[in-house]
């Protein structure tokens, strides 16, 4: 009986650690991922697209962040939630991009104004995709 107790307890423990372990793994994937997508994205810095100008990329947890900043007196600038909409739009219809989020990839766009005033932090996954975007 005691025999039987002990190799229940250690099959079900081997079974909770193989869980976690694949979890590990996915978690750690997702991270290398993001990882990836940050270098790409600043090796290329600064890229500047009139008044919106991409300052800093890096990685966190699975989520690429995208530090930017936007000169809202700037000539041509939009008002600022139309800078997000269309930057929502991208991100959710990318095909690149829209790939890394359904496998569970995240992008946090900050965008800062001239002052150095963050304006905007939005995280986008595929869960925001999935909603319909505001007008």
């Amino acid at each position: 009986m005691k025999k039987t107790l002990s190799w229940l307890a250690i099959a079900a423990l081997t079974a909770l650690a193989g869980c976690s372990s694949k979890g590990d793994d996915e978690r750690r994937k997702l991270e290398l991922l993001a990882q990836s997508r940050a270098s790409v994205i600043s090796s290329g810095l600064p890229i500047e697209q009139g008044p919106l100008s991409i300052m800093k990329a890096s990685a966190s947890k699975g989520i690429v962040e995208i530090m930017m900043i936007y000169n809202t007196d700037a000539k041509g600038a939009l008002p600022l939630d139309q800078v997000l909409r269309n930057s929502m739009n991208y991100y959710c219809t990318d095909r690149e991009v829209k790939a890394n989020l359904e496998l569970g990839l995240g992008y946090r766009i900050m965008i800062r104004n001239a002052r150095g005033q963050l304006m905007i932090d939005q995280i986008v996954n595929q869960q925001y995709c999935e909603k319909p975007l505001p007008q």
